[in-house]
């Protein structure tokens, strides 16, 4: 009886291995959620912070989507990955892969010619006319403005004499008692946008412009009005690519005490008001936030006019019809005055971004919290924002020749071999 029993057990136990081999039991089918790749402009402020906001607002309205940063590319040399952040204008954006593209507007005439991106409808806005016209390439919109930006003259308030000057001349005049002035004049694709500046505050005409920005011959006149700025400069700033390539020296400089003034664009003011919050104690010298003013910088002549730049949020050729309608609905919720307050209404103990979105001052309520906004939209004004085929090359170009000009005045040592 009980060898019986026994060999019923090991048959029953043989039959339960059996099914626990060959039987599967049915499982809900799991559903990889969707995915929306978007590589953003790569040199604001807390950028991923920024990005992870806008992220988590739109995959909260849109179930099931998946919305991924892009920051590298593959390198051409080697297998290793490159940042975006260190060839942004060299080419690496052409390199990115992605849904969503956002573009400086020099560089829209390569991506439209590349064939990544494809025309769209703007969201219905008040986007600035300037910013309007810069997504405008072959008479077709290929981008919606996301920022404006261009250089700011940030003082201390109760400084009448860098306040009231009209052009670059009282401007210089105006340092002769006292105290410099330090602005970023070291790396290829900013000294080609302070060539195109200098231009500009000579004479705003845009065809005018664009044909001696394409000239071989730099503009005389021109470089002599960037060297009227880098003479107020201290010795040893301004032309240096250590300190051109730390992020916000300038600015943090500024908001230390240790200059009379400075030339930068919006946004690197956050690095000056966070250096302030978290670095500056009672007896540092430190300027406080509620002490910094900012205005225009005054034009070289009666003629001249400010410069302007525009990036734009872009879709990729690629998509399909499910997928491009997922890519619009980012771009919208990115443009959106919700998330613009979003992104740029700190977070205590964050300093303000002081990014500008592209819209008419005052016709987007709320207002801004940050209380520089409204001095920014005043001094940005109307500005000459290009777009035009070829315009990263040539800005790109006429820096590197500039490089080699302005160098004697410093004695730029990082030059060495790299100038006849």
């Amino acid at each position: 009886m009980e060898e019986k029993q026994g060999l019923v057990g090991l048959v029953f136990r043989v039959l339960i291995l059996v099914l626990s081999v060959t039987y599967t039991p049915c499982r809900a089918e799991v559903t990889e959620p969707e995915k929306l790749t978007v590589a953003l402009y790569p040199y604001v402020p807390e950028a991923r912070d920024l990005f992870f906001k806008l992220e988590s607002a739109f995959e909260e309205t849109h179930p099931g989507i998946n919305v991924d940063l892009v920051e590298k590319h593959p390198g051409q040399q080697s297998k290793k990955p490159v940042p975006l952040s260190e060839d942004y204008y060299k080419g690496g954006l052409l390199q990115i892969e992605a849904d969503i593209y956002e573009i400086d507007t020099v560089l829209l005439g390569d991506m439209v010619q590349s064939g990544k991106i494809s025309p769209l409808e703007l969201p219905e806005r008040e986007f600035l006319p300037e910013a309007r016209s810069a997504v405008q390439f072959d008479g077709k919109t290929w981008g919606v403005p996301h920022w404006v930006c261009g250089n700011f003259l940030f003082y201390e308030k109760g400084d009448s004499a860098i306040e009231h000057a009209n052009s670059w001349q009282e401007l210089a005049a105006a340092f002769q008692s006292g105290g410099s002035l330090v602005v970023d004049f070291k790396g290829t694709s900013t000294l080609g946008e302070w060539y195109l500046t200098s231009l500009t505050s000579l004479d705003g005409d845009l065809k005018s412009v664009l044909e001696q920005l394409r000239s071989s011959e730099l503009s005389k006149p021109a470089v002599e009005a960037m060297q009227t700025l880098l003479q107020l400069c201290p010795a040893g700033y301004c032309r240096s690519e250590d300190l051109h390539n730390r992020t916000g020296y300038y600015a943090r400089m500024f908001a230390r005490g240790k200059v009379r003034a400075y030339i930068g664009y919006s946004e690197t003011i956050h690095y000056g008001l966070q250096e302030i919050s978290d670095n500056c104690g009672p007896t540092d010298g430190c300027r406080t936030p509620d002490q910094i003013a900012v205005r225009a910088l005054p034009p070289r002549s009666p003629q001249g006019r400010s410069v302007g730049w525009t990036d734009a949020l872009a879709i990729s050729a690629n998509l399909t019809d499910k997928k491009r309608q997922l890519a619009e609905d980012f771009i919208k919720l990115a443009t959106s005055w919700d998330s613009y307050v979003m992104v740029l209404n700190p977070d205590w103990p964050a300093a303000p971004r002081y990014l500008l979105p592209p819209y008419i001052a005052d016709s987007q309520k709320p207002a801004l919290d940050p209380p520089l906004y409204q001095a920014f939209y005043k001094a940005f004004g109307s500005r000459v924002i290009l777009t035009a085929d070829g315009l990263n090359k040539a800005l790109r170009d006429r820096g590197k020749v500039l490089d080699c000009q302005l160098a004697s005045e410093r004695g730029d040592r990082s030059l060495k071999g790299k100038c006849p």
